[in-house]
Parts: C-alpha cells; structure tokens; sequence
C-alpha cells in the first residue's frame, strides 16, 4: 500500500528534470549520457528517478555512481549498442546493477512503444555499530510480509530485498508491519483503501497512478495496519526493503 505520510505521488507529477545535484548537494554524473531522468524522490536513502525512452532512442552512454535497481514499468526491447544483443524486459522486471560494474555503452529501444524505467540508486548509510550477536532462528524475517496475499522474492543481495505483490479487486493485505527505510513502486496502480485500529477504513483521494514511487513509514505490528484494493482492477507493486 502507498504511505498517506509521505506524498511522493505529489511530487511525481512535477515536472522535474535530473541535471547531476541531489538535494544533499553532491555532484552526480548521469546514468544515461543521452537520456534525461525525472526526478521522483531524493532522500538521505535513495535517489530516484524516472526514464522514459521512446521507440528507436538510445540511452547513451550508461554509467554508475553508485548501487543501483532498475525497475522496468513498462518493459519492451532494448538492443545492447555494444554487443548488438536484443532482450525483452517485461514490465515489473528489475535489474542490480552495482557501483563496481564498468560503464557500457548504453542500449536502444527496438520495439514499437516508450520503455519506461525507474532507477534507484542507494546512497551511503550512515556508519553504525554491529549488531549484537543473534542466533539465526532468533533474527527477525526482514521481508515484508501479507498475511493474505503471498509475495515474489525478485531479489536479495546484501544492501536490499526486492518482492512483488498483486493485489486483487476486493483484497486486503492482512494486519501487517514495515521495517524503516521500504520504499515502493507501482508497476500498475490503482484505487487504495487503508484501515487499523486507530484509522477507520477510508480510500484514498484518488488512484494511484502507473510508476508511482513512496517512501514508507516504520509502522509497528501493534498497529493494526493494513490497506485494501477497492478498485477494479489488480494493483501490481513492488517493495524495497534497505538492509542497512
């Protein structure tokens, strides 16, 4: 479900241009030396940032500054420029991609219709001491967890967990908690609805649209918290949970 804290949807309809600076005021080079990002969400976690490339466009040039995930919204063909290879991306498909990979020479779209992409690319977390020792079967599940609706691990590497989950017309997700720093993305979005023991059960202003991206509040067990698909049809959303 999307936060009703934090109104990213908002600031994805502004139209926003990436140029290199992040709200912290770091120089960042681009990721695609010919496409313009939009720019949807930066904070002291993430920058994130919205690509459309239209039929016959390449990207240019594709670097890293840092660890980053790429979400296909709405996939297509990309054509490596390097090795002339074609892919099909299918929308929900994500891709890591870490700082430590070498630049490549981008890829072009070869289909008939615009790619749209949403790169994620994590900053440095703060340092912070070691975790005590903890026997394995005494550590919390760091994955996100619908007691109603069963998730797709996409993928898990050392800095995140990425899961999908499809909500279906007239589902709820069951009472359920979130860690601190879950960030998500609508691959097809749709009318919202939110209830817990503090909250009456009330939808939201308006759909979510397509691509829409939030960061999500630590929200406790004890909460009660849970949202619903009140519209009519399946919202397909992805979660990424920050491990550090």
């Amino acid at each position: 479900m999307k936060s009703w804290l934090t109104p990213v949807g908002a600031l994805a309809l502004l139209p926003l241009v990436w140029s290199g600076r992040s709200a912290d005021g770091a120089d960042r080079p681009p990721i695609y030396a010919a496409l313009h990002g939009e720019l949807l969400l930066d904070n002291p976690r993430v920058l994130v940032e919205r690509f459309e490339l239209q039929p016959g466009r390449s990207t240019g040039r594709h670097t890293h500054a840092g660890d980053q995930l790429l979400v296909f919204v709405k996939g297509g063909v990309l054509r490596s420029v390097a090795t002339g290879r074609a892919t099909l991306w299918r929308d929900g498909r994500v891709v890591w991609q870490s700082s430590k990979d070498p630049a490549d020479e981008g890829s072009q779209n070869v289909g008939t219709e615009s790619i749209v992409m949403i790169s994620v690319t994590l900053k440095p977390s703060a340092a912070v001491a070691p975790p005590p020792m903890v026997a394995a079967d005494e550590r919390p599940d760091p994955h996100l967890n619908y007691p109603n609706i069963p998730g797709e691990d996409l993928l898990e590497n050392d800095r995140l967990i990425v899961q999908r989950f499809v909500v279906h017309p007239g589902q709820w997700e069951g009472v359920h908690a979130h860690r601190p720093n879950m960030l998500y993305i609508h691959i097809k979005g749709g009318q919202w609805a939110t209830r817990s023991r503090k909250e009456a059960e009330h939808a939201y202003p308006a759909p979510s649209p397509d691509g829409e991206v939030g960061w999500m509040p630590a929200i406790d067990i004890s909460e009660g918290h849970e949202s619903g698909n009140v519209g009519r049809q399946p919202i397909d959303l992805i979660w990424v949970t920050l491990k550090d």
